[in-house]
């Protein structure tokens, strides 16, 4: 009995299924021409199963974009044909595993991967307008028997130059999204430069892609060195510019890093003058993906915050982190001493007697302290004193010092916490995750819908974030409460 849908009629038979997309209703099938006998792609979208239009407009988007390029390395567009409950697109199939199996290559074989990657990158950012793909990651790079690599997965591409400067939707995949695709800020040619990097760092450390985000320290930076042994400090230096946290640290484009690449011997010894290499650095903790999604964007954040000047007219910084400051800073040197007397009881003496750093990230962790307190009056008050420009940051350390107690399931104290980042950060999707269920969890559904429906919206993934916001909103639809069978923290 064939399990497989039938589309004979559009010429296809289905051999196999390669696999399901994180969105509901996206499959993947291994076909053949009946005609040809050529092996082909057929990705079905149908709108059941929990389909969305943004898997559909994914799906159309990634069409238009296939239709324009002629690539090699790029499987090309077939067809495209609709179906009883959805739409069917035929492309060029690649006898070739993707570099999320569990493969094992040697550093001059990565090299050589990362270098094909690069040159497919280097055509697509040579077209007016450039194409930028946004979810470059081992899932969609396929490799060859040769070691030469395949570009898959363009329905989260942009190609016309606005779009380029910022999308509604944060998009890719956690620890392969560049700092200013988290925050929705410009993207550039070395936006995907970082996927590459990050990419690189993974095959080169062995860590799934699952858990390269464990990679990534509290200053978001990559900390990787330390897993390597025999390689070039060239090749080291390279890896560090591509996934550099600042853009403007980073190559300018992909024909930049590969020139940068191409004479660099993986596991020779180094040409260039050597920097001082950085000692006694920590091993990253491990995270939940999306808890360190939300995390090291919020440091890459607060790393970037000036000393406030009263008259001064102070823009949006735009150095993210200080790459040197391996150190507690002055603002988080503060919050330590003072972090014991954030409690209802003492935190209003304990302000009036103390003066906190008079920059954004001093006023973040002073209104941290009042809302653990349970004061988010005091808190809001001294958010609300900060330039309009500089709300997000305060609200980024709020939520930084906030987390752990929406994690460890005080609903009662999270929620206020996460609702106050939600004022000054509205599209933080773990604020409103969290915002969202302490909210179910008080019976208060309609500030639950409201969160939670917008944490889908942001996301846009098919996890178990997401699957536990759509139960806890089927759930109160039903007039469910929440209960011992509903797990919401873990």
């Amino acid at each position: 009995m064939n399990i497989y849908p039938d589309f004979s009629e559009h010429n296809y038979q289905i051999l196999s299924e390669l696999g399901r997309n994180r969105e509901g209703g996206r499959i993947s099938y291994l076909a053949e021409c009946l005609d040809t006998h050529q092996q082909v792609v057929v990705k079905q979208f149908r709108f059941a199963q929990e389909a969305s239009w943004q898997g559909f407009k994914t799906y159309e988007r990634e069409i238009q974009i296939l239709q324009q390029i002629d690539h090699p390395r790029i499987p090309s567009y077939i067809n495209s044909f609709e179906t009883p409950d959805g739409f069917c697109m035929v492309q060029e199939y690649k006898d070739a595993p993707s570099l999320a199996t569990k493969q094992s290559f040697t550093p001059q074989e990565i090299k050589q991967i990362i270098l094909s990657v690069l040159e497919i990158l280097v055509d697509l950012q040579q077209r007016i307008p450039p194409i930028i793909h946004r979810d470059i990651k081992p899932e969609n790079i396929l490799v060859d028997r040769d070691n030469q690599a395949y570009l898959i997965d363009f329905g989260l591409a942009r190609v016309h130059s606005q779009d380029l400067a910022m999308s509604s939707v944060i998009a890719g995949t956690p620890g392969f999204m560049p700092p200013e695709e988290l925050f929705n800020r410009p993207l550039t040619k070395a936006s995907d430069l970082y996927s590459v990097g990050a990419t690189a760092i993974a095959l080169i450390t062995n860590i799934p892609t699952s858990n390269l985000s464990d990679l990534i320290d509290d200053s978001y930076q990559f900390q990787f060195s330390h897993l390597l042994t025999g390689i070039n400090p060239d090749f080291v230096d390279w890896l560090k510019k591509t996934v550099a946290p600042n853009i403007k640290d980073r190559f300018a484009d992909a024909e930049a890093a590969l020139a940068e690449l191409e004479p660099i011997d993986v596991t020779g010894v180094a040409v260039k003058a050597r920097k001082k290499n950085h000692r006694g650095i920590p091993k990253a903790r491990g995270r939940l993906i999306a808890g360190v999604v939300i995390s090291i964007t919020v440091l890459s954040i607060v790393g970037t915050l000036q000393k406030l000047k009263p008259a001064a007219n102070t823009s949006t910084p735009e150095q993210p982190v200080n790459l040197s400051n391996q150190s507690l800073s002055e603002e988080e040197q503060w919050f330590r001493q003072i972090k014991s007397r954030c409690n209802a009881v003492e935190v209003v003496t304990a302000m009036r007697n103390t003066t906190y750093p008079q920059t954004a990230k001093g006023v973040g962790y002073a209104a941290s302290c009042y809302a653990l307190a349970g004061r988010l009056d005091l808190a809001d008050r001294l958010i609300q004193e900060l330039p309009e420009n500089l709300r997000v940051y305060a609200a980024a350390v709020v939520f930084n010092i906030g987390h752990p107690v929406a994690d460890a399931g005080d609903d009662k104290s999270a929620g206020p916490i996460m609702d106050l980042v939600i004022r000054y950060w509205s599209n933080n999707y773990m604020a409103l995750y969290h915002a969202g269920m302490s909210a179910y969890v008080l019976d208060d559904y309609p500030k639950a819908q409201t969160h939670l429906e917008e944490f889908l919206r942001v996301y846009q993934r098919q996890d178990g974030w997401t699957n536990r916001a759509k139960i806890a909103l089927s759930r109160m639809e039903q007039g469910i409460p929440a209960d011992a069978s509903f797990s919401i923290h873990h």
